[in-house]
């Protein structure tokens, strides 16, 4: 059975095993200790996914993949700091990638600088004005500013590149329902979106199912 049909049905320390195995012969292959991190992290072994990652940005100090995921596991073991350099480091070297500002702003929010969080989801989206995530999750966080007007203009652009029209869809009158399993029937599908016009929360938890991420 190959590593990433391990991954794939959730035998992560069989595939641990099999990765570590591979890089006896071969320590310093990136391909490897970039699935070795991935496979740590599943395994919320965060400490040693830092220093897998240590290693990958020796040999590789201009990939902004790694420092993005250690910045990931340094947020984990609650090294803010250390974790907001990594971002700021991945931002540097891929200054042009709205993806980049759209992962600070979400660490940012996640710790409480909700402005700083919105000037990185805004440059996201001004280098992809596509970007519906980040045009939802900015709404969010003009939600918790207090800034509502702005933050409905958000969702409703979100909405708009999703393919959602709320003018179709009537108001639950019950709380938003839980997050659908990624195989659903039609009715579910349509509660949910109907979901998206009332709760932050379920919005939120929608455009990550919708978009994979």
């Amino acid at each position: 059975m190959t590593i990433e049909k391990l991954i794939e049905e959730g035998n992560y320390t069989a595939a641990l095993d099999e990765v570590r195995l591979l890089l006896a012969t071969d320590r310093y292959n990136t391909t490897l200790l970039q699935l070795q991190a991935r496979i740590l992290h599943k395994l919320a072994d965060h400490t040693e996914v830092v220093e897998v990652y240590n290693t990958l940005i020796n040999l590789l100090p201009s990939d902004a993949d790694n420092y993005a995921g250690r910045g990931i596991a340094f947020y984990h073991l609650g090294h803010h700091r250390l974790s907001l350099a990594d971002f700021d480091k991945a931002v540097a070297l891929e200054p042009a990638n709205g993806y980049r500002y759209a992962s600070r702003a979400y660490i940012k929010d996640n710790l409480g600088d909700h402005l700083g969080a919105l000037a990185d989801y805004t440059r996201a989206i001004e280098l992809d004005p596509e970007d519906a995530i980040s045009l939802n999750n900015r709404g969010l966080v003009e939600e918790k500013l207090g800034r509502q007007h702005l933050a409905q203009e958000s969702f409703a652009r979100a909405d708009e590149l999703a393919g959602v029209d709320p003018g179709k869809l009537s108001y639950p009158k019950s709380p938003a329902p839980p997050r659908p399993p990624r195989r659903v029937g039609l009715k579910q599908f349509f509660a949910t979106l109907k979901s998206l016009l009332t709760s932050a929360g379920e919005r939120k938890r929608f455009y990550r199912f919708l978009f994979n991420r």
